[in-house]
């Protein structure tokens, strides 16, 4: 097995796990979404499930630790980053066999997509063009590296 591989198994594992525990902070998550979201991309962040926004959280957390000086586009991008998952209507589960066994059923697919269908989502509602092109990963920069990063939670 790849070291990619064993690496992508260490961050289902770490993501699954994660998943299960339950969140008590959802005003705390919303007030830090609120500091680095429009009214529209807030809109689009409540979209999510609890734990995908919590985990937008941290991962938002580690992003600026990482990128002290985030503009408001960058930090949208970490909060919005998973916004496509909600999509797929996959839970913690389905999400692992999908990334498991790729796009063998439509939801599947469509959880696989969701870095496209999220930059697609923003874009639709006016985004900031470098928070759509974090969140579908088309940069290759050190602030899409430090997301990568932070996102390996």
């Amino acid at each position: 097995m790849s070291g990619a591989k064993i690496a992508q198994l260490r961050h289902l594992a770490r993501r699954y796990r994660e998943m299960g525990t339950p969140v008590k902070s959802e005003a705390d998550d919303s007030a830090c979404a609120r500091s680095h979201l429009t009214d529209a991309e807030m809109m689009l962040w409540s979209t999510m499930d609890v734990r995908d926004r919590r985990h937008a959280v941290i991962v938002t957390k580690r992003f600026l630790a990482l990128v002290p000086h985030a503009t408001r586009a960058e930090c949208a991008a970490a909060l919005l980053h998973d916004v496509g998952k909600a999509q797929s209507s996959l839970g913690r589960t389905g999400r692992v066999l999908a990334t498991l066994f790729g796009g063998v059923t439509s939801s599947f697919r469509t959880y696989l997509q969701h870095e496209e269908l999220g930059a697609r989502a923003v874009a639709g509602i006016g985004g900031d063009p470098r928070t759509v092109a974090l969140i579908r990963g088309s940069v290759d920069d050190d602030v899409m590296h430090a997301l990568r990063d932070a996102d390996d939670v």
